[in-house]
């Protein structure tokens, strides 16, 4: 396995927006090459990152320059992915990481899936951008942001597939070189992309999306009639069965074999609004302060929906705060 590694000369996008939801001291932008488009019949063959450290940006890439150093690639990959908090993919929820994982687990690996801040999804669900641009391939977006003439890369992914395939009967240096490029320019400007953040609901995404808290992920937040439900996966796998009481109102489920969780709170409705009495919970937890600092945090009650309207920063610190509180008691 062939490693590359550089420093970056691009300066790091404001992420200030991303405090509320996650750790920006350390995170790796992320991209894989592989030798078809199914990880049940194809390898990965490039693993290329932006790894991000206190402001200092890095290019790394692991190169397999035959399909049997796959496993090479992987394990590096794996190393680093676990000592980030995040990584920022393109369509990498439904291609990158899956495929990393079905190809961990064919060379029985074990793998500590990160939280994926895909660009793409933020795109097209959660940005004006989505709605402007005819499409959402990450050249087409690289166009609207400017930044397009400072790609040196002019091949597609189909094209870095069959120059590998070349390249293992030929060893052409320049077709190396190429499908190098090619995978560290696509990093390079996802790196750069991360400037449109500014531009999207993201209060909104990461009610849908979820987040990483202590202990665990949050994967998914909804309201269903008068409960506020909030799943995730815990880091420590418990089996746990919590019934509501005067003193704790929440019904939880924890399931040690898969590790998933599942809150329930009891909330109230008046009209088209729905708020929760936080009595129960006051002083409980040092993060309270957080909660008490929204807007919507009136008379010890949190208003959730308002008018009909989703209030998302709220329901996503008050979701932070009921995880983090149930996984520290369940553990």
């Amino acid at each position: 396995m062939k490693i590359i590694e550089k420093k970056l000369n691009i300066d790091p996008a404001e992420l200030k927006l991303l405090d509320k939801y996650l750790s920006t001291n350390s995170y790796a932008v992320f991209d894989i090459e592989t030798t078809g488009l199914s990880p049940s019949f194809s390898s990965i063959v490039l693993a290329g990152f932006v790894l991000v450290k206190d402001g200092t940006a890095s290019l790394i890439q692991y190169f397999a320059e035959t399909p049997m150093q796959e496993k090479e690639v992987l394990e590096a990959s794996i190393a680093l992915l676990d000592d980030v908090s995040f990584v920022v993919t393109y369509n990498g929820r439904y291609f990158d990481m899956p495929f990393l994982k079905k190809r961990c687990q064919r060379h029985d690996l074990e793998i500590r899936e990160p939280f994926d801040l895909d660009l793409y999804i933020l795109m097209k669900y959660y940005s004006p951008i989505g709605k402007m641009l005819p499409s959402l391939s990450q050249k087409s977006v690289e166009e609207y942001a400017g930044i397009s003439h400072l790609r040196e890369d002019r091949i597609g992914g189909g094209d870095s597939v069959t120059m590998y395939d070349t390249y293992q009967s030929t060893r052409d240096k320049d077709l190396e070189e190429k499908i190098l490029l090619h995978n560290s320019d696509d990093v390079a400007q996802l790196y750069r992309l991360m400037g449109l953040l500014k531009n999207c609901d993201l209060d909104k995404a990461f009610t849908k999306s979820g987040f990483p808290v202590d202990g665990g992920l949050i994967t998914d937040i909804s309201l269903k009639g008068q409960d506020l439900i909030i799943k995730g996966i815990s880091h420590n796998p418990t089996e746990y069965i919590g019934f509501p009481s005067s003193d704790n109102p929440l019904l939880i489920y924890a399931h040690k074999g898969d590790g998933t969780f599942e809150i329930t709170a009891p909330c109230e409705t008046k009209e088209k609004s729905i708020y929760i009495d936080l009595l129960p919970f006051m002083d409980s937890h040092e993060d309270f302060e957080h909660i008490r600092n929204c807007s919507g945090f009136v008379n010890n009650y949190l208003i959730l929906k308002e008018e009909g309207t989703l209030r998302h920063s709220e329901i996503n610190v008050l979701s932070r705060f009921l995880a983090i509180k149930t996984l520290k008691e369940i553990k």
